[in-house]
């Protein structure tokens, strides 16, 4: 067997994170020095290399449930209406606390017109953002962090390991701003390692709960034009405190397992488990 291939089938896990780091480091760097739309497509990376190592590591059963993943949408309504509103209530909470520590509402707010929101939703977060990275982070990552990880500790190293993959988007930027938003993306993994869990694994529904996001606080931010200047920085760190209580709040009411059954652990195969974990 080829020593590169090998080396997959034993840590697929350390082999993925490895090169979605390496591919997005790299990309940020080049599209800097060299501009150019196309640099864009990189944001595909995670899930590119979530199939290659599927593929390799874990074959046609492995690329079987990879793909199934991302078409699994029947998982209720009440978690579509998790996925899509809960960041709004985070984020409006975080709001009303800024509001009371002497933050002002802005003035002349422009709203963008109802095609743009939609055109930024579809095109750029969904079909874009979302689709490019959750099947590799979510569908590829995730499970096999659970395999190896009670929930809540599968969801904080995860959190860690894709607030590292976020490190280029941070520099030149405010220390503060930046600690708060890694205290978000380590705390977002709790809460969507707790909807993982209750939706069978679908990624489809990470790929919601992240438009859910991009609309409120992060490409798409409509709910960001309510602040400004140091009041806008200010809701980042009130925004960063609740997702911080959120994380510690739902294992204390769902339990460690982040309300997953032991028997659903995950749905790979049983003998995919040992390099699930790696």
């Amino acid at each position: 067997m080829n020593p590169i291939t090998s080396f997959i089938k034993r840590y697929p896990q350390a082999t993925f994170w490895v090169l979605a780091w390496a591919t997005w480091f790299v990309g940020i760097a080049l599209s800097m020095m060299y501009p150019t739309d196309l640099w864009n497509l990189i944001i595909y990376s995670p899930f590119l290399i979530g199939v290659l190592v599927t593929a390799i590591a874990d074959g046609r059963a492995g690329l079987k449930t990879f793909f199934s993943r991302i078409v699994r949408w029947r998982v209720g309504l009440k978690w579509y209406a998790v996925a899509l509103f809960t960041p709004a209530v985070l984020y409006l909470i975080a709001a009303g606390l800024n509001v009371l520590s002497g933050a002002s509402i802005a003035t002349g707010i422009q709203w963008p017109a109802f095609s743009e929101i939609i055109a930024g939703l579809l095109l750029f977060s969904f079909l874009m953002i979302a689709l490019g990275e959750e099947p590799g982070f979510r569908g590829f990552a995730l499970p096999r962090l659970l395999a190896g990880h009670s929930a809540i500790a599968a969801a904080l190293i995860f959190g860690v390991l894709h607030a590292i993959w976020h490190v280029p988007t941070f520099l030149g930027g405010n220390v503060v701003l930046i600690l708060s938003t890694i205290l978000i993306i380590i705390s977002g993994a709790v809460l969507n390692t707790w909807m993982f869990n209750h939706t069978n694994g679908s990624v489809f529904m990470a790929m919601l709960l992240h438009v859910g996001i991009d609309v409120v606080s992060g490409d798409v931010g409509l709910l960001k034009l309510l602040f400004s200047g140091a009041d806008l920085e200010r809701q980042v760190v009130w925004l960063a405190a609740v997702y911080v209580g959120m994380a510690i709040l739902l294992p204390l009411l769902a339990g460690k397992e982040l309300g997953r059954k032991p028997e659903a652990a995950t749905d790979m195969l049983a003998a995919e488990q040992p390099a699930m974990a790696r």
